[in-house]
């Protein structure tokens, strides 16, 4: 049974290797300074830069096609958020950011794209974001919002007392393209972001009492 077992390991880390993903002994090394929960059905790219204190849930990808992937500490990458760097384009990604629940997407899968997210950056509900975009620390993508070369003003993240001072914000669904927000302003979409107004996310969140 052991001999079965090394080698049906042994032919799923022929396929990683094929694919340019960390091997199960490489993974397992990688979770001596981060948190796996499942070493089967995570699949992390072998020349990716991955810190220390990450946690990945099961089902969590993180490919290098041709393209660089840099990842900070203490970030939680939730199932089903998928990290694409390919083609010569750039994924950096700072400390303490959330990717999820519900299913992120983040591509920078053409020559020269760069997507840089900050510290403290919440992407949840279903985002997808591509191109050359920023989101500067604390802001948030919420929603099935299809982000292309966005730039988000930073500030303090969701939990600051004062919404004025916090990261920009998308949220809702459909499509963003090309947007740029400061710090404390929000449009919240529904289909073309392009079309909704750009608001102050002291209407959403008032400020917390002194």
């Amino acid at each position: 049974m052991a001999d079965r077992a090394e080698m049906a390991h042994g032919r799923l880390d022929e396929h990683r290797r094929r694919h340019g993903f960390r091997t199960f002994a490489e993974m397992s090394e990688l979770a001596e300074t981060n948190t796996l929960f499942d070493l089967g059905s995570t699949l992390i790219a072998k020349d990716a830069e991955i810190g220390s204190g990450n946690v990945f849930y099961p089902g969590v990808i993180v490919r290098c096609e041709g393209g660089d992937c840099v990842i900070g500490r203490d970030n939680t990458f939730f199932p089903s958020t998928v990290l694409l760097a390919g083609a010569g384009g750039r994924i950096t990604i700072g400390d303490a950011c959330t990717f999820g629940p519900g299913g992120v997407q983040i591509k920078a899968n053409r020559p020269g794209t760069e997507l840089r997210v900050e510290d403290r950056v919440r992407v949840l509900n279903g985002a997808e974001i591509v191109g050359a975009s920023l989101l500067g620390s604390g802001s948030q993508i919420i929603g099935a919002v299809a982000a292309q070369s966005v730039r988000l003003g930073a500030g303090d993240d969701f939990e600051g007392p004062d919404p004025d001072t916090r990261g920009a914000v998308l949220k809702g669904f459909g499509l963003a393209r090309g947007l740029r927000l400061e710090a404390g302003e929000v449009v919240n979409g529904s289909g073309d972001f392009a079309a909704a107004p750009v608001e102050r996310q002291l209407s959403y969140h008032p400020r917390a009492a002194r």
